[in-house]
């Protein structure tokens, strides 16, 4: 029912990807265990929200063809109990930051991933200051032979948050990478935190008119979320963080997507975490819920992706 809703306000992924993969795809999220270079030599124990397991979750680690098989199976047996197409899959390069090796070592685990039948293409889930040229060299030349996107993370278009949260990389490096991924015809998804420390919706909304600018492919939007073993964790436990309701987040949710242009995809509205792991707000444990109050206030304010461009 909400993805209905929302859909005929927002121009959502999930159509794309049916009428550019002619059927049902999914993602198959990675851990390539590649860590992440704003944790290495403990420069600043990561970003401040982000968990000690990374950002995103793999299929149990190890040998990648092993992780897609097993991602695959369990895609396949829930489409035979529903009596639908096996979907294709797309190998979501997801955990950590994933160009953090040589580009030898990326291109083998890349290819492993293209080796497995059933995958239709890549996603690579990386920071925009973990890319250089021959990683470029190497990113292009895949992306000419398969359906291939990167997710950027920029969290924030404001300097003075990325710093106080230990990001360790600014707004201008973000968009060198995103002009770098243009002159080689790379799609970008922009991630981007609503909530973070110190905003409001009058920084979101900037941000979002950074990005508009920018005329990045996608954007993919998270609710700051307190998880075991971050950073902000300590901070929440101390009482030193105050954190959106979620009305509040469905308002800026809104009113950043109507800054944005109606050809920018979305491709996530609200983070979807890990129950073990979720410390706040509890509201963040029901997307249903998050979406629901998100087509509701576009209903109400009468607001769709780029009304307020």
């Amino acid at each position: 029912m909400e993805a209905g809703r929302l859909a005929s306000r927002l121009n959502l992924l999930g159509p794309w990807l049916r009428g550019s993969f002619g059927g049902p795809v999914v993602k198959i999220g990675l851990d390539a265990g590649l860590g992440c270079p704003n944790r290495d030599d403990d420069l600043s124990g990561g970003c401040a929200w982000c968990a000690p397991s990374g950002s995103g979750r793999g299929q149990g680690g190890g040998d990648i063809a092993a992780q897609l098989k097993e991602g695959l199976e369990g895609t396949r047996r829930r489409a035979r109990r529903r009596g639908k197409t096996p979907p294709q899959a797309l190998a979501y390069f997801q955990a950590y930051t994933s160009t953090h090796a040589a580009p030898g070592q990326l291109r083998a685990l890349y290819e492993q991933a293209l080796s497995v039948p059933g995958v239709a293409g890549l996603i690579i889930s990386t920071r925009p200051d973990c890319l250089d040229p021959a990683r470029w060299d190497m990113l292009s030349e895949l992306s000419a032979r398969t359906p291939l996107w990167l997710e950027l993370g920029l969290q924030s278009a404001h300097d003075a948050t990325l710093a106080a949260l230990g990001r360790d990389h600014d707004v201008a490096c973000f968009n060198e990478a995103v002009a770098e991924s243009k002159r080689r015809g790379l799609k970008v998804v922009a991630h981007v935190i609503l909530g973070l420390p110190g905003e409001g919706i009058k920084q979101t909304n900037a941000t979002a008119r950074h990005l508009a600018g920018l005329r990045v492919w996608g954007v993919k939007l998270h609710n700051l979320m307190v998880l075991e073993g971050s950073r902000l964790a300590q901070d929440w436990r101390q009482g030193g963080l105050s954190l959106w309701s979620r009305g509040q987040y469905a308002a800026a949710v809104a009113n950043f997507l109507a800054r944005l242009p109606t050809e920018t995809l979305i491709h996530r509205l609200c983070a979807d975490p890990g129950d073990d792991i979720l410390l706040a707000p509890e509201w963040a444990a029901n997307k249903n819920l998050t979406l629901a109050a998100l087509a509701d206030y576009l209903e109400e304010h009468d607001l769709r992706q780029g009304s307020l461009t």
